[in-house]
């Protein structure tokens, strides 16, 4: 796993130091470490660690250790953990900790996303895991889960942005990956919430919505990842899904600051992370063509014609300042990914 741009990391720190966030000293639990929102977190505050000399320590949970050595020195690193285990059945992790984030759901084809049973128990055993932890430390630590905006219920098309307050879906068991994957989440977010009120944690669902930048992986459910991929090793730009399916894709180093604020926070509730811009898929697809110089082939087109598919793009979070990559044109901040990916492969 390559190392972040030193330039989105460095955009972090600056959202960090303009925010007033406090971090000093803290401790934290992370599971996921190695995944996209997980790598992202503990790179970006090893990085404010070095930065603002918070004395931060990290202790990171993932099942593959391996994938870390490319971009941590753990000789060097000492104040940065590694623990290879399954969430699922790691249960006993001694130290104290002010911070837990359990950021450990299958979502690609590498950490077998369509397993039904691996997706629904790495969220919600993990969750009973890690909460077990949490009743262990003398003071009840802030615990963010890493949920997504797949738990709300179908939103009519004529509604742009989803609110905080839509509702939650209601699922029953299924065999289908996406509503498990929802399932999941929302089952964990109800374990969240009951242990706040009963004051083992302080809370915190962020609701995840659609990402671009560097770690988002190419070839899997992403499409904003899928036409990187044809920029990166094809002649043109496939476009095969929906192009008139209307996304928001957040920038990574946005997101990393956004979770960042709400772990300083500290607040119990749940929170909005993601871009409230959205756009067709046809726009993403060009404007990736553009930064390739590369044309778009639509292989979908006769699917515009059917009813156009419910907007995946979030309500602003007013209580979280907006992210510092907003500042840049969006194909800015593609090309930059782009860039990484031609450094890494």
């Amino acid at each position: 796993m390559k190392s972040l741009p030193q330039a989105d990391l460095d955009m972090v720190a600056k959202y960090f130091q303009e925010n007033n966030i406090n971090l000093e000293k803290a401790s934290f639990l992370i599971s996921g470490m190695t995944g996209f929102v997980g790598s992202w977190l503990v790179e970006s505050l090893m990085h404010l660690d070095k930065e603002f000399g918070l004395e931060i320590e990290i202790t990171g949970i993932t099942r593959n250790a391996s994938k870390v050595n490319a971009w941590i020195d753990l000789a060097s690193e000492k104040n940065v953990k590694i623990i290879e285990s399954d969430i699922r059945v790691c249960k006993e992790i001694a130290g104290t900790f002010t911070h837990i984030v359990h950021a450990a759901t299958p979502t690609t084809t590498a950490t077998r996303a369509g397993d039904l049973g691996n997706v629904f128990e790495s969220s919600v055993k993990g969750a009973q895991n890690l909460l077990e932890i949490a009743k262990k430390q003398d003071v009840p630590p802030i615990f963010l889960h890493t949920s997504s905006g797949a738990i709300y219920e179908k939103s009519p098309s004529s509604l742009e942005n989803i609110p905080l307050n839509w509702p939650r879906r209601d699922l029953d068991p299924s065999d289908e990956v996406d509503s498990e994957y929802a399932r999941a989440k929302i089952e964990t977010e109800k374990l969240i919430e009951a242990a706040t009120i009963e004051g083992t944690v302080k809370g915190i669902n962020a609701r995840l919505f659609s990402f671009m930048g560097p770690r988002v992986p190419l070839q899997e459910h992403y499409s904003i990842g899928n036409f990187m991929h044809s920029g990166m090793y094809e002649d043109e730009i496939n476009l095969s899904v929906n192009p008139a399916t209307v996304r928001s894709y957040e920038y990574a180093a946005d997101m990393a600051s956004a979770l960042i604020y709400v772990l300083g926070l500290g607040q119990a509730g749940s929170f909005h992370v993601g871009s409230d811009k959205g756009h067709e898929l046809r726009h993403w697809a060009e404007l990736v063509g553009k930064v390739f110089s590369k044309p778009v082939k639509n292989l979908s087109a006769e699917l515009a014609k059917k009813p156009i598919t419910i907007p995946y793009v979030p309500e602003h979070d007013a209580r979280i300042p907006r992210g510092l990559g907003e500042s840049l044109l969006i194909e800015e901040q593609v090309a930059i990914w782009r860039d990484w990916l031609r450094e890494k492969h």
